[in-house]
């Protein structure tokens, strides 16, 4: 830690919270301390050396000293009592009579105190600033001070001739460095704070810049976004109405086939089929997954018959070549009444989740358990859907990108098994899109179980279903 920071840190304890607050008025606050701090060593330079040349001069250079002295008390009033702008013109008048005071007992006109008169309205504009309103208060301290040293010469008819004017020539020359010395200080704590300051425009530039840089590529992001989503929606309809032809021909002419006559022909036409419709698949999750960036997904909220979607999602998971070697349960507890959300939606997820388990459990058990009569922290009622397999597990270290689209976990499962990756991040697309959550729980080796937990949407006000209308 260098000293000037060391420095800083021992002032900053004298700064009341509010000013350090300001930047401003922090340095304006470090400017004062510092020239209360030192001030007083160089100013009772002069009185020091008064008094080796006359010990004898009585309470007039006692009083001198000691005004020059309590400017070490300004600090800690300043820490304890604030009032930074009122202490402030308070010090500039202690260091006017000071310096007058010296000037009228120690050689008038030539005093040793004299140049320290022009750092007056120097720690003014160091102090204050140098609004017209300050300016005003300190031209009118100044010419008080200066009317009232003048009616003390008028009432004296001559300056006190303590010490010899001769002897104070050395002493002249004392106070001009001692003022020269203090004068530098403070200009050069001054000029640092300037070239702090100029540090932090040249940052803020830069900031800046970066920021419009930052704007004009979200700007080119967004349209990106809105043309990819264009196009996408331009295309679905050119993807598919192929895709379903292929689809509905080959389903007709697997129907038309006897696969006791003609197995090859039957085995070539269902490998079709499947293709066509795992293409489908793709294509229907790319789609989905764009809408949902580009917010043009919609959301049909309606009551839902819990038994009838179970029993829907069991029929179409049981008996199929994917899962011959795994045995899929399902569960359903509570019977769900009144219970709202978007069916479609519902079943695309928990499609994807047993899709998933039945990808990773080659051989085992998959365990969907259906609970409608759960409850979330707050204790509302949501519906919460876990899919549990016995299968491969997930590494610890790909559980961050689990949900991401095309991330590299995909690189070394996708040839394994088969999967473009995309069932999980549509589903936890989806199911935030339904203010819901999806999380896991696995264990590399044991199996992996998703949960899915979807709050009730309860049906509309009247008032806003008429709005809506």
């Amino acid at each position: 830690m260098s000293f000037i920071t060391s420095a800083d840190r021992f002032i900053d304890r004298f700064i009341p919270a509010d000013l350090l607050a300001d930047r401003e008025m922090r340095t304006r606050a470090r400017m004062f301390l510092i020239s209360h701090m030192f001030g007083p060593i160089l100013g009772n330079v002069i009185p020091a050396c008064l008094f080796w040349l006359e010990p004898n001069s009585g309470w007039m250079l006692f009083l001198l000293a000691a005004s020059i002295t309590c400017f070490w008390i300004f600090p800690f009033v300043l820490k304890y009592a604030g009032h930074y702008v009122l202490l402030s013109h308070i010090s500039i008048q202690n260091l006017l009579f000071a310096i007058l005071w010296g000037c009228y007992f120690y050689g008038g006109a030539s005093s040793p105190f004299l140049p320290w008169l022009v750092t007056v309205p120097l720690l003014a504009f160091f102090y204050l600033g140098a609004s017209v309103r300050t300016c005003a208060i300190i031209l009118l301290q100044i010419g008080l001070s200066l009317g009232g040293f003048t009616i003390f010469y008028l009432v004296g008819g001559s300056f006190p001739q303590i010490i010899p004017l001769l002897s104070l020539q050395g002493i002249g020359i004392i106070s001009i460095i001692s003022a020269s010395i203090y004068v530098a200080m403070m200009a050069l704590f001054y000029a640092k704070i300037l070239a702090s300051q100029a540090e932090v425009e040249v940052e803020v530039n830069k900031h800046l810049a970066t920021s419009a840089e930052l704007r004009a590529a979200a700007l080119l992001a967004e349209r990106a976004g809105v043309a990819k989503a264009a196009f996408l929606a331009r295309m679905s309809h050119e993807l598919r109405t192929p895709l379903n032809a292929v689809i509905g021909y080959s389903q007709i002419l697997l129907e038309e086939t006897d696969p006791a006559d003609e197995a090859m022909a039957h085995s070539d036409l269902d490998r079709i089929n499947h293709a066509g419709r795992h293409l489908l698949h793709l294509v229907n999750a790319i789609l989905d997954l764009s809408k949902i960036e580009a917010g043009k997904m919609d959301v049909f909220i309606e009551p839902i018959d819990l038994e009838r979607v179970v029993g829907d999602l069991s029929a179409r998971w049981s008996g199929g070549d994917e899962n011959a070697d795994v045995a899929i349960s399902w569960r359903l507890v509570g019977t769900g009444a009144g219970f709202r959300t978007d069916v479609a939606k519902l079943e695309r997820m928990v499609n994807a989740l047993v899709d998933n388990a039945v990808r990773y459990t080659k051989s085992g058990t998959i365990e969907i358990v259906v609970d409608a009569a759960a409850r979330s922290g707050t204790g509302d009622r949501q519906l919460s859907i876990s899919v549990r397999d016995t299968g491969e597990g997930i590494a610890r270290e790909n559980l961050p990108f689990l949900f991401e689209t095309f991330a590299e976990r995909e690189d070394a499962t996708t040839s394994k098994f088969g999967s473009a990756g995309l069932g999980l991040p549509l589903s936890k697309r989806l199911c935030d899109l339904l203010n819901g959550d999806l999380s896991v729980e696995t264990q590399l080796g044991a199996g992996s179980t998703f949960t899915i937990r979807l709050p009730n949407n309860p049906a509309p006000p009247l008032a806003a279903l008429a709005q809506a209308a």
